[in-house]
């Protein structure tokens, strides 16, 4: 799908899960959809990956 799984996208979660996170990707529930959504720290991360 457009816009979804960028390869800016898959760099980011690959750090964050190499670092231990777990996180949800592409969540509809958040206004936005961001990229990234991380519950434990009630953080979410959008990646600009278009360019």
């Amino acid at each position: 799908m457009k816009g979804k799984d960028t390869n800016p996208e898959i760099i980011v979660r690959s750090y964050l899960f190499s670092r231990g996170l777990c996180f949800r990707k592409n969540d509809r529930k958040y206004p936005g959809s961001p990229d990234v959504v991380l519950p434990k720290y009630n953080t979410v991360v959008f990646v600009h990956g278009c360019f």
